[in-house]
């Protein structure tokens, strides 16, 4: 039996990516940009990449409009629920005692509103950002740091992830993971990732694994 969950925050708790893609490229088509392109942007999904950074700014023109582009993509999150799978996977823990924790490649200020929003923040334990490790995901430090925070072993911990690049970050920690896709990942290769299960509902889950 698990004796935590460690969620992915941006696509598995709420679903902001597609949100996030579609709102850059309005940023950069309003500025008469080549738009990027959905196979770019899943490359890095659940990463960071430098070098797609580097291209939105360029076509973005300044680090002002890059900020605007943020600021709007962050307002426009605020209306998104918590998605289902996840809500009943929390009531759950919180019904069990199951601890829980956030491991994001996010900085935790551009998730925390949204934390705080859903109420999450009343029940999970540990929250691991970007500005807590030298590498983010796909390297396990996110995972490695959040379950000794949560002072339960890695083996003892089930992730939740939407990405490869999440999904093989919480492998390589140790864990058992859980994908849950959307719009943006339901086509990456997961083929070669040992996950436990993939695509099914919360109450699969809690009937299989918890």
């Amino acid at each position: 039996m698990y004796e935590a969950i460690i969620f992915d925050f941006d696509g598995t708790i709420i679903d902001t990516e597609i949100h996030l893609f579609n709102t850059i490229n309005k940023h950069i088509k309003e500025r008469n940009e080549q738009p990027i392109h959905i196979d770019e942007y899943k490359a890095s999904i659940g990463s960071v990449s430098k070098e797609l950074d580097d291209k939105i700014l360029h076509s973005l023109g300044s680090e002002q409009a890059l900020k605007e582009m943020f600021s709007d993509h962050y307002e426009g999150t605020k209306q998104l629920p918590v998605k289902p799978v996840v809500k009943t996977l929390v009531d759950y823990c919180v019904e069990n005692n199951i601890k829980m924790g956030i491991a994001t490649s996010s900085y935790k200020a551009h998730i925390m509103p949204n934390v705080q929003r859903l109420s999450l923040d009343e029940h999970i334990h540990v929250i691991k950002g970007r500005e807590d490790v030298s590498s983010v995901k796909p390297d396990p430090e996110l995972y490695i740091q959040a379950a000794q925070d949560l002072n339960v072993e890695a083996s003892k911990c089930l992730a939740i992830e939407d990405t490869t690049n999440g999904a093989k970050a919480a492998i390589d920690a140790g864990m058992d993971v859980i994908v849950i896709t959307h719009e943006i990942t339901e086509d990456l290769n997961f083929d070669v990732l040992k996950i436990l299960n993939k695509d099914i509902d919360a109450q699969e889950i809690i009937e299989r694994y918890l």
